[in-house]
């Protein structure tokens, strides 16, 4: 299926400042938020599903390939055999569904386990749907009909690893106007321990812990006090606080739309798959 740019983008900005500004369920509001909007613009839940959870497993591979890379490149063996398991676990995953969309059997032996989970996710799969059992049930049913592409796998995974690369270059842009060299040999090592900090720590987007860790890192690379410090607010300024504060004026125009005049579910168009037939598949 397609869907537009804008929207898409809409739902990006407001979901991540969801995700960035909520203490501890953040990234789990943002999710809900963003199946909910892309059901509002015609993707089935199925659909909406398997985009989110494709997704997701693509920037976790992306991003444990981005801090393997920084290990090496900072001559840091151990980082990136630390990288390795969590990379290959999502790989893992993706793997596990894709087969699970052309398999049938392996579908029907997945649905209990994760029907079973689905039952006790608590309040918010129940905000999905009333019984989550067969809500699985009917997602299983169509995964089957969903399919992408090898060059569309190609252009998820590239433009996920385009999304880190172009965050790291926020940070080596603001190392650069804060007057300092930019440490390109552990450039990505030290980006990837800001990552971490900021998915680990309770505090909204990292606050404090990720400013701390990533300081941390620069003086550890040879970079003075002052400059790293300023480098930090820098990054952390562009990436976070103009990110979220932009996502929270989206946020606000989509309730108010939403609450002006009843959304319309505009239909998803099919896309061609592979072999013949059509299926949605999410941008």
């Amino acid at each position: 299926g397609r869907v537009g740019a804008r929207p898409v983008l809409a739902i990006t900005f407001a979901a991540n400042a969801v995700s960035v500004s909520v203490p501890v369920a953040g990234p789990e509001l943002g999710t809900l938020f963003t199946f909910r909007r892309l059901t509002r613009q015609g993707a089935d839940p199925a659909l909406a599903g398997w985009s989110l959870l494709a997704g997701g497993l693509v920037s976790a591979v992306t991003g444990a390939l981005l801090v393997a890379g920084g290990g090496l490149s900072s001559g840091s063996t151990v980082v990136a055999a630390a990288a390795a398991p969590a990379g290959l676990l999502a790989a893992a995953a993706l793997g596990l569904v894709a087969a699970a969309a052309r398999w049938p059997r392996l579908l029907r032996l997945l649905e209990r386990p994760a029907g079973w989970a689905a039952r006790r996710a608590g309040p918010l799969a129940r905000r999905f749907a009333e019984d989550p059992g067969q809500a699985i049930r009917a997602w299983t049913g169509r995964l089957g009909a969903l399919r992408l592409s090898p060059s569309g796998w190609a252009a998820v995974t590239g433009l996920g690893l385009v999304n880190w690369l172009a965050d790291a270059a926020v940070l080596a842009v603001s190392i650069r106007a804060a007057g300092a060299a930019v440490p390109w040999h552990l450039l990505l090592l030290i980006y990837g321990s800001g990552v971490a900090a900021q998915s680990l720590t309770i505090t909204p987007g990292g606050l404090g812990v990720a400013e701390g860790t990533l300081g941390l890192a620069l003086v550890t690379a040879g970079l003075r006090a002052g400059p790293a410090l300023a480098a930090v607010l820098l990054y952390r300024l562009v990436s976070f606080w103009l990110m979220a504060g932009a996502g929270w004026l989206i946020f606000l125009r989509l309730r108010s739309w939403r609450s002006g005049a009843p959304a319309e579910r505009r239909p998803v168009r099919p896309g061609p798959v592979p072999g013949g037939g059509r299926a949605g598949v999410a941008s």
